[in-house]
């Protein structure tokens, strides 16, 4: 992971309040603490990030564009948090079943197979987590969740860990309906035009990695990096990028026309999708009857 291993909740809490605030003085008194501490805690911050977050303009404290940046993922990395949080500080009922959802299977083969749980049980809950897959693991081997859906996770991650396998799907180029590359070699479209690519810690981006140096472009640099659909779609929309990512998180925009997947010539480039439990897991009634409905739901879309 690419986050400062220092970074404590106190540091984004100090920025956020500063940005909010205008001034550090204020942020103090908000936050009730000392302004010397508001001080260093912001000074730490800006130091393990390796870049100022704030210009210093007399008393008030105005968010350079590197801060900017950074405030909207604070913002939604606290807000993610929280959410967290209260899903798992809710009472445990037996009525309901958590689980971890990794965004290739969010848009589409979730949501149904959750439709279908509800008209079998709506009596009973689910609790939905998302976030980055070692995240969400973390949270399976504590017991915070009861099963995790998406790509098979990596091997050093799989001991007393079980998975069952749902489907295969395809990594995807992608790029807006009427882009200048349909129909080009692939090799020329990546050296030509920018590359949205997978985070480092997705679990797709060595097949990725491994692509791109077959083609001879291992040393290629990216525009951006995410596996995040509303921010890529919007520069795919507005721009002639290209996006790698999981058919699975572009299937609703690949149909009704407004994303385009390009012929990759690389039939290798696909990966397991499915469930991921604990060895030797509770056998909890509603988690196997949501497992049941996700096997269910792959053979019928296998069948189609």
């Amino acid at each position: 992971m690419d986050i400062p291993k220092d970074l404590k909740l106190r540091h984004l809490e100090a920025f956020l309040a500063v940005a909010e605030t205008g001034t550090i003085s204020a942020a103090a008194r908000a936050q009730n603490v000392s302004q010397p501490a508001m001080s260093k805690t912001l000074s730490d911050l800006e130091a393990q990030l390796g870049t100022p977050l704030f210009e210093r303009t007399g008393r008030r404290a105005i968010l350079t564009a590197g801060g900017e940046v950074f405030r909207r993922h604070a913002v939604a990395s606290l807000q993610s948090l929280e959410a967290g949080c209260r899903v798992l500080r809710a009472p445990t009922h037996t009525d309901l079943v958590k689980v971890g959802v990794l965004p290739t299977v969010a848009g589409g083969f979730f949501p149904s197979v959750a439709l279908e749980f509800y008209d079998q049980r709506p009596d009973a809950r689910i609790g939905v987590m998302t976030g980055p897959n070692r995240y969400l693991i973390d949270l399976l081997r504590s017991g915070k969740i009861d099963l995790m859906i998406g790509r098979i996770p990596g091997s050093k991650d799989m001991p007393g860990l079980a998975f069952e396998h749902l489907y295969d799907e395809p990594i995807e180029l992608v790029a807006r309906a009427g882009h200048p590359a349909l129909g080009l070699d692939p090799a020329q479209i990546l050296s030509e035009y920018p590359l949205i690519l997978p985070n480092p810690g997705a679990i797709i981006r060595q097949s990725v990695d491994q692509y791109l140096s077959a083609l001879g472009l291992s040393s290629l640099r990216p525009a951006f990096e995410t596996v995040a659909l509303p921010v890529a779609l919007t520069m795919l929309e507005s721009s002639d990028m290209l996006w790698f990512i999981s058919r699975g998180v572009v299937e609703r925009e690949v149909k009704d026309g407004s994303l385009v997947a390009l012929d990759m010539k690389a039939d290798y480039m696909s990966g397991a999708v499915g469930l991921t439990r604990k060895t030797g897991f509770d056998q909890n009634n509603l988690t196997n009857l949501l497992a049941t409905l996700s096997h269910q739901r792959a053979a019928k879309n296998t069948a189609h």
